[in-house]
């Protein structure tokens, strides 16, 4: 099991769960996990949980969700409603592919997945999600739009391609933040 840090906003029984990229920290480049977290706490009373995706996890991406996922039940207890995911990079990679096997993820925002690795994994993850809105969000500049057409169809699946974004949002960290108003409490 790799070693995750786990940043907690306390803000209510909804719950979002947030996965860097690798080797990302709980902050993120600026604060942008930390100001999302801020803003999902205080302006939807959701509970934030910011977790990284260590260096060299890409083997152990289920295990890593189910102890991130386990950590968020020990903190809150049973009273959760509902969760929503949001992953970046190889964090999205994770949500995609494995939030099916949790019926508490009710909505997955997954930004920049990186879909030219085990693709297979996020296919399966998005056919058998049985939650609400999948939203993937790829920017024009990053190499996965190049792969967007071949996610499968789904009925829950949204897809958006954001012009002039590459994978690191740079010089559009403003709109990086915006995401979970746009395309998951909307």
């Amino acid at each position: 099991m790799m070693n995750i840090d786990i940043e907690f906003y306390e803000g209510g029984r909804d719950v979002l769960v947030i996965f860097t990229g690798i080797g990302g920290t709980t902050k993120g480049y600026q604060n942008k996990y930390e100001k999302i977290a801020k803003y999902v706490t205080s302006q939807f009373h959701f509970s934030v949980f910011v977790a990284t995706t260590p260096l060299g996890s890409w083997a152990t991406l289920k295990e890593n969700l189910q102890s991130v996922l386990n950590f968020v039940f020990k903190k809150l207890k049973s009273d959760i409603l509902n969760i929503y995911v949001m992953g970046s990079s190889a964090g999205a990679n994770m949500v995609l592919s494995f939030s099916y096997l949790f019926p508490q993820i009710k909505k997955i925002l997954a930004i920049n997945p990186v879909m030219n690795v085990n693709f297979h994994w996020i296919e399966n993850g998005i056919q058998n999600f049985k939650g609400g809105d999948i939203n993937v969000v790829l920017g024009e500049k990053d190499l996965s739009s190049s792969y967007a057409k071949l996610l499968p169809k789904h009925e829950k699946l949204k897809l958006t391609i954001l012009p002039d974004i590459d994978h690191y949002f740079q010089g559009h960290l403003s709109t990086f933040i915006d995401l979970p108003r746009f395309y998951l409490f909307y």
